[in-house]
C-alpha cells in the first residue's frame, strides 16, 4: 500500500499539467496575437464581398483583443466614385463586422481604387 501514494501523486500532477497547458495555450496565441481561425477570415471576406462596389478584400489582418477583435482589411473599389459614396460603404462594412463581432470591435478599412 505503500507504494499506492506516490503514485496516486504523480498520476495527479500529470491531470494538473495537461489542464494547465490547455489553458496556457489561449493565453499565448493571445498575447502573441494569432489570427483569427481561416473559418472566421473567409466569412469576414464573404461579407465584405456582399456589399455592392467592393470587391478583392486583401491585406487582412486579424487578432483577438480580450473578448473582441481586431479586423484590418483593404478593399478596392471604383476610383470614380465620390469619395462620400466610398467613405459610406467602408462605413456600412465596419457597421456589418461589429454587428457580427461585437461592438467593441475595431475595424479599419483601407479604400484603394480598382486596377
Amino acid at each position: 500500500w505503500r507504494v499506492l501514494d506516490p503514485i496516486a501523486a504523480v498520476v495527479v500532477s500529470f491531470f494538473i499539467m495537461k489542464v494547465s497547458i490547455r489553458l496556457l495555450i489561449p493565453c499565448v496565441d493571445e498575447l502573441l496575437e494569432k489570427s483569427l481561425p481561416v473559418e472566421v477570415e473567409n466569412q469576414i471576406q464573404e461579407t465584405i464581398l456582399s456589399f455592392p462596389g467592393v470587391s478583392s478584400p486583401h491585406h487582412l489582418r486579424t487578432r483577438r483583443i480580450g473578448s473582441y477583435c481586431a479586423i484590418e482589411v483593404h478593399v478596392r473599389m471604383d476610383g470614380k466614385i465620390s469619395l462620400e459614396e466610398a467613405h459610406r460603404t467602408a462605413t456600412e462594412i465596419e457597421n456589418k463586422l461589429k454587428e457580427m463581432f461585437g461592438r467593441g470591435t475595431h475595424v479599419g478599412i483601407h479604400v484603394e481604387p480598382l486596377k
